[in-house]
């Protein structure tokens, strides 16, 4: 079946191990948090005292991050950002939303919410997701109803990366390979974020269609958006919907970002 070569079948469990950091790790957040303060430079990123840094308000209801989530791990005392090309695994990730850097991929759905709480935030629900995506209007598209060609990082002309890389679409749809960290490194395949400047919001979120699929709070496995190779096989724009897979499922293609409560 076409979607099961697309995504892969094989379930992976990422574990998320308890580490003995808890307190330094909250104390990191916190003062983190304080110190943090919105960059405006010229990277589209705006500026809300309604919101946390780098995320938009929505319907004046809640926060979402502007941009596909980053991670950064804690390690030695500080937050140092973790190679988007490779499989997390423990507890001492957090989220960032940042503009122009590749977004995390190889994440599973229980590691990803994880990292948003760890930033004080949650894994957006469907609800929020599609709302941050559809506008109050219903959008199509995250830019408006019509298809526009280019916008967002949809299209794959070049066959299918996995095949592509390994040469063969014989024995290269399971764990190990589908969470190769060179997949996303070839070109025309996961992009920057915000690079696709053509696919925002009105509210001035970005890469919502396309670029990497997007976890969001169900428990049964869900990830919304589509991702670079596929944005159109599981529902159109703003529907697209994936849930073949449990919460704990990764891959080359699995990303994230997160959501808030606002500020006031």
């Amino acid at each position: 079946m076409w979607i099961w070569m697309m995504t892969g079948c094989t379930e992976a469990t990422n574990q998320i191990k308890q580490q003995d950091s808890a307190s330094i790790l909250d104390t990191a957040i916190k003062q983190d948090t304080e110190d943090t303060t919105t960059n405006s430079e010229d990277t589209g990123t705006i500026s809300s005292t309604d919101c946390p840094p780098n995320m938009v308000l929505i319907n004046d209801n809640f926060c979402i991050d502007q941009y596909e989530a980053s991670l950064e791990e804690f390690n030695n005392g500080t937050w140092v950002a973790h190679s988007p090309f490779h499989t997390p695994s423990g507890s001492n990730f957090r989220a960032v939303s940042k503009a122009n850097v590749k977004p995390q991929a190889h994440i599973s759905g229980a590691l990803a919410q994880q990292a948003c709480e760890q930033s004080d935030k949650r894994l957006c629900t469907s609800d929020e997701w599609l709302l941050a995506c559809q506008g109050s209007e219903s959008r199509q598209y995250p830019y408006g109803n019509s298809y526009q060609n280019g916008a967002c990082n949809d299209v794959y002309a070049d066959g299918h990366p996995l095949i592509n890389y390994f040469g063969t679409s014989e024995g290269i749809w399971d764990s190990a390979h589908m969470n190769d960290p060179n997949i996303n490194q070839q070109p025309k395949s996961l992009a920057p974020t915000g690079t696709y400047t053509d696919c925002v919001t009105p509210e001035a979120v970005f890469d919502l269609h396309g670029n990497i699929h997007e976890w969001v709070a169900d428990s049964s496995g869900v990830f919304r958006g589509g991702f670079y190779a596929d944005a159109v096989i599981n529902g159109t724009g703003c529907q697209y919907k994936t849930s073949a897979h449990n919460f704990s499922y990764y891959d080359y293609s699995t990303g994230f970002r997160c959501c808030s409560d606002s500020l006031e």
